[in-house]
């Protein structure tokens, strides 16, 4: 809320002139007194809304992040070559320690007239 020293000004006299110089102080006063209030009350809505979201949500989000750590873990796990294969996939590593003598070729698996189209 941007408000200038001019519209402050201009409240200022018309409070003036609507109460006068003698109610003008008692008013303030009431009227400070009422934004205190006013602040403590959203203080305290505040502080109760902290107390009831907050620790609820952080306890969660530590079940989240254990969960995510997992999962992570376990698709690492998962996605990790078998041991001593250096970068081929584990099928083509056992076939060629099981039969080093014979080449590996690859073929089609489908003739052409056996494709979907």
């Amino acid at each position: 809320m941007n408000v200038n020293f001019a519209e402050i000004l201009v409240v200022c006299v018309v409070a003036l002139l609507l109460f006068g110089p003698e109610q003008l102080p008692q008013i303030a006063r009431q009227f400070g007194k009422l934004t205190g209030d006013l602040r403590k009350v959203t203080n305290s809505v505040r502080r109760e809304w902290y107390n009831a979201v907050y620790p609820p949500a952080a306890e969660f989000k530590g079940e989240y992040d254990a969960a995510g750590k997992a999962l992570r873990t376990l698709k690492a796990q998962v996605l990790a070559p078998p041991d001593g294969s250096r970068g081929t996939s584990g099928a083509a590593n056992t076939e060629s320690q099981s039969d080093s003598s014979q080449p590996i070729t690859q073929s089609d698996p489908a003739p052409d007239n056996a494709k979907i189209k």
